[in-house]
């Protein structure tokens, strides 16, 4: 039996912390109630925002407003609320009438601007609870002192409660006797209580974030404190409905005011995800649940009675706080103080939102140009064919089959779908912790492939503290990046989510020796790495503990992408809001067309099976650095069993004539005449969270498309083997230059040329190679891409391997003028490079591909 059925026979209800309107017309929101025992819904307009900014879901319903002329964005608001929580209440009439108006309810919140203003929130909590005229609706009202009175007299009137943002027990205590006190006086007035209902939102897991962070390091308290403070809720729950005082209200009809454990999402990716699910299981009570916690308590929840044991030893555990430093207190002031302002800040960017999106419906702006010609036809059959196969909602609920019948490397790597709203949770930390740093005048990324690319992105785009990616083990690169500037005013980022990325540990080696103070590292490193090992012994100012539940290439929204966009001072917060729309806008119950990012990944899929697999890329400035990391996601995703997609990055636009018939032209807002061709509107940088999202979304559509597995590389490791064999040999081999005119002569239509550079990556090289680009395409009228070694290894090395095998290498390299040493290593960052260009030769000609190695200058002089 799925466990989420057996919670509700120890007398506790699922309820579901997510609402939106495309969930309840497709059938979404009644599939979750019969298939995963959902009792219950809680929203807030957060949740809400994120669907209207993002997606097509509230375009008809926005569209009659503004032409009815209502334009009032409060006003457009409860309309859209309204209609929404009366039909969810719908939905859930079964389950409420089932469970004789105990259960199957719908809440909807007062104006978060209300909270302070007692009068004001009994009002408006009437004006909704009256206009939804449905038994199965509650209003959310904060358990604040002037909401207290608010929901006292609210439950005096007959309006069902859900008092939230409760975070201690001294707050709930009030809570439930403001409760308690209003059943009493509406039974005095003589009226019923019997249809009266009641929860108290208790939030968990963001306990457990601020105090863990005011922890020891390696606390045994971390990640226990949320829970024991719960646990002794429930405890002061059962007294406070037991005794005389309650009997006489029980007798009359009375229901408890249930306990409703709320912010359950587990945040710290070292705890299991289903913690605050299964140690919080008791009767009487309500657990509302995200989504992605649904799911998993759904996968491999465990049930038992977990709320009434160990209870002294939760209170051992809130008892001892004070010795550690931690005024318990004075944490859940702050929490709700802060859970009051993001309310409202949310709030304001809903009203904002639908502002910006019924302007957007008046100018009929926001949907791609699209010119697809002849792959319109298989695109449409295509997109009815993933509906039909409920291709998003398998997807959304982590079903390995859309891509491969094992699940390897699929289960385990789909946490990118929902990293917007987990990491949200950590923002003002990582802030604060950027301000903490203040002091560092540059920062130093020692990383490759998924660990650098997204960070040199937020660089380029968003400017701020200068940032110094290093993803080359070029020893003149090297030298450079420690000339930048005063070692001692850089903060270094080591970042691997392997732990063992041999460039990054060389770096780390070779920068550590010369700075010698581990208060100037910080590591990023999926838990139980060596990484993370040797951070801690070392003592480096923090250690961000990833998500493991990422593959590097997806990780651009996690601790990699976001610690350096932090510490250059760009806005994280803006970058997860935008995602969190663009991920709203391609949930499980948005159709194919209407979904950006499934009808992207189609569009690319089919187009490659029709033979245009060379998807030429076209960006704005503002974002040019965004395509380096969209060629690695694209690359290394669907590179491999001899088909993918040759992502074409960074190539000057050209005349028709220089373009074969293998091409599909994808531009972020750049006009282009070129066909076929998709132009996606460009919303300005503060949608740049949005991008990534999308085309990761795309990606793993592209997959199932293509029939491959996108979360795979399995012929990356062959370079790696072949340089470290060559390492291990002693004395490298002379590799012989090849004769580049006898290999450009086999190129044929439908190949691609790819230049391989091994050499620094200057401005002067990378005009000199994007010269040397051009040239190859106007002549041979094939598609180019340059990529920098051993940077490209992590990145397209996948597709040059894996992929088909129309790919024409021409491999540069060059003599360093220096060598440095790499402390604790036997070889030097020069044999490092050269083993690395070596080792990839030897592993491009072992698949047959056409390859030959050449100087620059060679290759300028050739054309």
């Amino acid at each position: 039996m799925n466990p989420l059925f057996r919670l509700r026979a120890l007398g506790q209800s699922a309820w579901l912390d997510y609402i939106r309107r495309g969930l309840i017309t497709s059938g979404g929101l009644k599939r979750l109630v019969d298939e995963y025992a959902i009792a219950g819904v809680t929203s807030n307009p957060t949740i809400l925002n994120k669907a209207i900014s993002g997606s097509s879901d509230y375009d008809d319903a926005l569209r009659s407003l503004v032409e009815s002329g209502e334009r009032d964005p409060k006003a457009i608001f409860l309309c859209l609320a309204i209609e929404d929580i009366g039909m969810t209440a719908d939905v859930l009439r079964p389950v409420h009438e089932e469970a004789k108006g105990g259960d199957g309810f719908a809440s909807l919140e007062v104006s978060p601007d209300l909270a302070r203003d007692t009068e004001a929130t009994v009002r408006e909590g009437l004006s909704l609870f009256r206009g939804l005229a449905r038994p199965n609706v509650m209003i959310k009202v904060p358990g604040t002192p002037e909401g207290l009175p608010a929901i006292e007299e609210l439950t005096r009137q007959g309006v069902n409660i859900n008092v939230t943002l409760l975070f201690d027990v001294k707050a709930y205590e009030k809570a439930a006797l403001a409760y308690i006190a209003g059943l009493e006086r509406r039974l005095e007035a003589g009226e019923s209580i019997k249809s009266v209902a009641g929860v108290a939102s208790f939030f968990v897991s963001r306990v457990d974030t601020a105090v863990d962070a005011l922890l020891p390091e390696g606390s045994p308290l971390r990640g226990k404190v949320a829970i024991a403070n719960a646990k002794l809720a429930y405890e002061r729950f059962r007294n406070l409905f037991s005794g005389p005082r309650w009997q006489r209200l029980a007798a009359a009809g009375g229901r408890l005011q249930r306990p409703l454990w709320a912010s359950t999402g587990t945040k710290n990716p070292s705890y299991s995800d289903v913690l605050y699910v299964e140690e919080l299981i008791g009767a009487d009570t309500v657990n509302t649940m995200p989504e992605s916690t649904m799911q998993a308590f759904a996968d491999h929840g465990l049930v038992r009675q977990t709320l009434e044991a160990e209870l002294e030893e939760a209170e051992m555990t809130i008892g001892v706080l004070p010795e550690l430093g931690v005024d318990l207190a004075a944490v859940m002031a702050k929490l709700l103080e802060d859970g009051l302002a993001a309310f409202q800040k949310d709030f304001e960017k809903l009203l904002a939102g639908i502002e910006a999106k019924c302007e957007k419906i008046v100018a009929a702006d926001g949907r791609p140009q699209v010119n697809l010609g002849p792959l319109a036809t298989p695109l449409e059959e295509r997109l009815s064919d993933m509906e039909k196969a409920e291709v998003p909602r398998r997807i959304w609920a982590s079903d390995h089959t859309v891509w491969q019948h094992d699940p390897t490397e699929i289960t385990d790597r789909l946490g990118w779908l929902r990293l917007p709203e987990k990491m949200h949770e950590h923002m003002d930390q990582l802030q604060a912790f950027a301000e903490s740093c203040a002091e560092f005048e540059r920062i130093v990324l020692l990383g490759m492939g998924g660990s650098s690319l997204a960070p040199e992105v937020f660089s380029t785009t968003f400017g701020g503290k200068p940032l110094t990616v290093l993803d080359t083990t070029h020893p003149e690169a090297v030298l450079a990046a420690e000339k930048a500037g005063d070692l001692k005013s850089a903060l270094f980022i080591v970042a691997s989510k392997s732990g063992g990325t041999v460039e990054t540990l060389s770096h780390f080696a070779y920068f550590f020796d010369r700075v010698r103070d581990s208060r100037q590292f910080v590591a990023i490193t999926d838990p139980g790495t060596t990484l993370e090992a040797l951070a801690r012994m070392k003592g480096f100012r923090r250690v961000f503990l990833n998500p493991p539940d990422i593959g590097g290439r997806y990780s651009a929204l996690s601790y990699f992408g976001l610690v350096p966009a932090a510490l250059i001072g760009a806005d994280v917060h803006d970058l997860l809001d935008a995602a969190e729309e663009m991920a709203c806008a391609c949930a499980d119950c948005v159709p194919g067309v209407e979904n950006p990012g499934l009808w992207l990944g189609a569009v690319i899929g089919e187009a490659t099976k029709a033979g245009r697999d060379k998807l030429t890329l076209l960006f704005p400035d503002e974002v040019s650095a965004f395509g380096a990391w969209l060629e690695q996601l694209i690359a290394e995703s669907t590179g491999k069993e001899g088909t993918g997609i040759v992502p074409v990055d960074g190539e000057p636009p050209g005349a028709p004539v220089v373009y074969g018939d293998d091409r599909l032209f994808v531009s972020l807002g750049v006009e282009t005449a070129l066909e076929p061709s998709v132009i996606i509107p460009f919303e300005g940088v503060q949608k740049l969270g949005a991008e990534f999202f999308r085309w990761e979304f795309a990606t793993a559509v592209a997959g199932h498309v293509l029939g491959i597995h996108p979360f795979d590389q399995p012929n990356v490791q062959a370079a790696k083997d072949a340089t470290r064999r060559l390492l291990e040999a002693g004395d490298l081999p002379t590799e012989p230059y090849g004769d580049l005119a006898a290999l450009l002569e086999q190129v044929r239509p439908g190949d691609y040329l790819a230049i391989q550079a091994y050499l620094p990556r200057t401005p002067d090289n990378a005009s000199r190679l994007q010269a040397a680009r051009v040239k190859l395409r106007d002549r041979h009228r094939v598609a180019t891409t340059v990529g920098f070694g051993p940077r490209f290894l992590h990145s397209t090395g996948q597709l040059h391997k894996g992929g088909p095998p129309s790919g024409v290498f021409i491999q540069v390299v060059d003599e360093p003028s220096v060598d440095l040493d790499i402390p604790g290593k036997p070889f030097t960052f020069r044999r490092l490079l050269d083993a690395q260009s070596a080792g990839d030769l030897q592993a491009l000609r072992a698949r047959g591909r056409r390859v030959a190695r050449v100087r620059l200058s060679d290759l300028e002089e050739v054309l």
